[in-house]
């Protein structure tokens, strides 16, 4: 797939830039790396609309926010992730690393990961709170739901936590085929990889699912995930803000799924519920 990276150059604080974030996401960015000053955003070429930028761009006059966009083909990527792509370590328990990187002796997992254009590399606060998650998570022997899997991350984490079977589904081509080379690579044959969205689910059932997506889908598709839990399932919510929490929580309880607990980072939010 191929894709346009924008760059933008700004003198925002770490509110705004979080609002500027969303807006992005908000016209169909999906991927973000922060630096000091410096934000790039990643969006498909199928979703991009210059036109939705410039007016966006329009709305932000004000903060003087610089940006130029560059196209990246399918071919190139993989090349722009390994220039700038670095490990990540959760204290003892896992290190994310890719391939040209050593994995460390000092710690509970290594998943190795080729950096290719998916997402779900560990570096978001997202995907870094639902990790926090499973490893609280008692997941010996249960059957869990990766949905939105990315690079296939927290299927595999969840696989070395010995679920006795984990479904990841993903609804981009280069998502589908990524979990599959990282499934291999981390000797996790268990996890089974569906390409599609919410429709694949009829008729399922799982004692966990994870979904960490945004906002609009996961109110979208609490109805489905509801239905495949049993009583005493469990769900676990990321890739929204804080401020989000109540609208999910309000959506949640209509399919009798009841709050237990939340995490916070960087003002993204994870969230966890029971089936009643």
């Amino acid at each position: 797939m191929d894709y346009y990276k924008t760059q933008f150059s700004h003198t925002l604080d770490e509110v705004k830039t979080d609002l500027f974030i969303y807006a992005l996401g908000e016209i169909g960015f999906e991927s973000f790396e922060e630096e000091p000053q410096t934000l790039r955003a990643y969006i498909p070429k199928t979703l991009y609309d210059k036109a939705k930028l410039e007016a966006l761009m329009c709305e932000w006059v004000a903060e003087n926010i610089q940006y130029q966009t560059q196209f990246i083909k399918d071919e190139n990527w993989n090349a722009v992730w390994e220039s700038q792509y670095e490990p990540v370590l959760f204290g003892n328990y896992c290190f994310v690393h890719a391939p040209f990187h050593a994995p460390r002796k000092d710690v509970k997992y290594n998943i190795e990961i080729e950096p290719k254009m998916s997402f779900g590399t560990a570096h978001h606060p997202t995907t870094a709170l639902i990790i926090e998650y499973i490893s609280k998570e008692p997941l010996q022997g249960k059957r869990l739901l990766d949905m939105g899997c990315g690079t296939g991350v927290l299927a595999i984490l969840a696989s070395k936590e010995g679920a006795s079977s984990v479904d990841a589904i993903d609804n981009d081509v280069w998502a589908y085929e990524n979990t599959l080379e990282n499934i291999e690579r981390n000797h996790t044959p268990t996890i089974h990889v569906e390409m599609g969205d919410a429709s694949n689910l009829q008729a399922k059932e799982y004692d966990y699912i994870i979904a960490n997506i945004n906002r609009n889908i996961l109110l979208r598709d609490i109805t489905h995930y509801a239905a495949c839990l049993p009583t005493g399932g469990i769900l676990l919510l990321s890739g929204f803000y804080q401020e989000d929490i109540a609208k999910l929580e309000v959506e949640c309880n209509k399919h009798r799924l009841f709050y237990v607990d939340y995490k916070t980072r960087e003002k993204w939010a994870a969230l966890k519920f029971i089936k009643k």
